[in-house]
């Protein structure tokens, strides 16, 4: 309950610091009494990135018990007092005015990324016999669909080409326990959390990354991931499950699979990755979308307008 606690406390402490300012964009967290007087006494916009109370209902315990009723209880309040209402996706947006039950300013803004520090992913040519995949994510949660992937690998193993899959994260000792239980303990390599050179040496490797597979799991049909984003700054392909407002249908590395419950058909992994390799300029084209669509320079002089608007 500590951790439940430190919103109301973070906002009971900048209360006074935030009368500096003009105007604060803020991500949506716990609701309080404590932040609804912020915002009815200050210019807040707030950003969100997913269907709370959907994504609430997949966690198990106290702590979203309470967070539950405090999003029933001010949710809609504060957001009706908001001077404007940042969704990620356009259909979390609507989710959010609908919550609200009146016309707010509202904006979708995807994830940006920053490209310094990330490098360009020399191209890893697959050459049909070894195709090595990662997926990373801070945790595994149930919305990132690993058990989807996990289903597809044990129906593939044994067959040609071999697949190595990399997790990058952390994992539940449920999760690595089904791992072996799968028989997958050959095919799948797991790293814990990295950074910095680590991160890179894994990627450089990898032939394909994994993107969010199960977001349907949180009512949603759209995100905007900051891992795929990454992938895109890399130049690494990859698949998902889901459309991204900022990511076109066609693009040629990018490989939607269905939004279900069925596992991961390796096949089209396998075929995808073929493909991908016949593309010599993939990587620095990827590099370029990333630039000119996906910086943090081009989204933050969007917000910027939409906030200087709504004061």
């Amino acid at each position: 309950m500590q951790e439940a606690l430190l919103p109301f406390l973070v906002w009971s402490k900048l209360k006074n610091i935030l009368s500096e300012y003009s105007a604060v964009v803020t991500r949506w967290t716990i609701p309080s009494q404590t932040f609804l007087n912020v915002v009815r006494r200050q210019t807040v916009f707030t950003e969100h990135h997913s269907k709370e109370l959907e994504e609430i209902a997949l966690r198990r315990g106290l702590r979203p018990f309470v967070r539950r009723i405090l999003e029933k209880k001010y949710g809609s309040r504060i957001l009706r007092a908001t001077h404007g209402i940042i969704g990620v996706t356009d259909e979390i947006r609507h989710y959010e005015l609908n919550r609200a039950g009146c016309k707010q300013p509202s904006l979708v803004l995807p994830n940006g990324i920053s490209l310094e520090g990330i490098p360009l992913k020399p191209p890893s040519v697959f050459n049909g016999k070894s195709l090595q995949l990662a997926f990373a994510s801070s945790q595994f949660s149930p919305w990132q669909g690993l058990d989807r992937l996990l289903e597809g690998l044990r129906f593939w193993h044994g067959r040609s080409p071999r697949l190595t899959l990399h997790l990058i994260g952390r994992l539940t000792p449920a999760q690595e326990a089904t791992i072996r239980r799968m028989g997958l303990a050959e095919m799948v390599r797991i790293h814990g959390v990295l950074y910095g050179n680590d991160l890179d040496k894994v990627l450089a490797d990898c032939h394909l990354a994994i993107g969010s597979l199960a977001l349907h799991r949180k009512v949603l049909k759209e995100a905007c991931a900051l891992k795929v984003r990454e992938y895109i700054a890399r130049g690494l392909p990859f698949v998902v499950s889901h459309d991204d407002p900022d990511l076109p249908a066609g693009l040629p590395w990018v490989l939607k699979i269905p939004a279900d419950e069925s596992p991961v058909e390796i096949d089209a992994l396998v075929n995808f990755a073929e493909d991908v390799s016949q593309l010599p300029s993939l990587a620095k084209e990827m590099r370029d979308y990333a630039e000119k669509k996906l910086s943090w320079d081009v989204k933050m002089k969007r917000l910027a307008k939409f906030v200087q608007d709504n004061i």
